[in-house]
């Protein structure tokens, strides 16, 4: 449908976004509902020191829904909202915005409800599971609290910065003390499921998450870098013979929870 003086503009937020699907998954799963010719979701590149300008000139779009937030913003916008969800406030990272009627902007995180999501549709369970994760940040917290909510048996958490994965250990232990918490995957007897819930895979030559002693440990290896879909990561774990799990349905799934909460629907 063409757009019009009466449509609703919401984004993706990030930085880059040469490689970005959310806008065409967005806009089809739009036209899919019948809704396209009210919205229309736009990719909108902001550098990182350009992030509190945008969202203060955010305020003043009369036009403007909301927004899907990613890379490398999703910790950064926090401190620049009006309004956190509780989920929001646990994880300490963002992944929609909203703009409501009276110009403020609320924000929420739905990567890890996503993530989960995702792992289900496919058909693998994340209840009594053994879980490593690689990462700290915005998506990756999302993703570890919703493992622990979900019934995670442990959960060890690596990261380049050793405190970074303490903190984030400490965080998830508080809110879900059922869960075995650590830092360390040598400490690790067995791994159902390794996460990449880091930016490392988006570029040819980035180095892997986890070494590949860990991948061959691995029933099942998983991502949650969208582009490309097979990462160098999934293509190691896939030639020895582990289970794998792309990036695609995290996104898939949430979609529709995404434009929800941007008041679509």
């Amino acid at each position: 449908m063409p757009i019009t003086g009466a449509t609703t503009l919401l984004g993706l937020i990030a930085d880059p976004l040469i490689h970005a699907r959310s806008p065409a998954m967005a806009n089809a799963l739009l036209e899919r509902w019948g809704r396209a010719d009210e919205y229309v979701l736009a990719p909108m590149r902001v550098a990182a020191g350009d992030l509190a300008e945008f969202v203060a000139a955010l305020h003043h779009l009369q036009s403007f829904g909301g927004a899907i937030v990613s890379m490398p913003h999703k910790t950064a916008i926090v401190q620049l909202l009006d309004e956190l969800t509780p989920e929001a406030r646990l994880v300490g990272a963002v992944n929609v915005i909203r703009r409501r009627a009276d110009c403020s902007l609320v924000g929420t995180i739905l990567d890890g409800e996503g993530f989960v999501g995702g792992l289900a549709r496919e058909g693998h369970r994340v209840d009594g599971a053994h879980c490593l994760l690689a990462g700290a940040g915005g998506a990756a917290s999302a993703v570890a609290f919703a493992l622990a909510k979900h019934g995670a048996n442990s959960l060890c958490i690596v990261n380049r910065t050793q405190a970074k994965a303490d903190e984030l250990a400490r965080r998830v232990g508080a809110a879900f003390p059922s869960v075995r918490l650590c830092t360390d995957v040598a400490s690790m007897p067995r791994i159902d499921l390794a996460v990449n819930g880091t930016s490392l895979g988006m570029q040819p030559r980035d180095a892997l998450p986890f070494d590949e002693a860990v991948i061959e440990r691995s029933a099942l290896v998983a991502e949650c870098v969208v582009a490309p879909e097979m990462t160098q990561l999934l293509e190691i774990a896939r030639r020895r013979g582990r289970a794998i799990h792309t990036g695609v349905p995290m996104l898939e799934a949430q979609l529709e929870m995404l434009l929800r909460f941007m008041s679509v629907g």
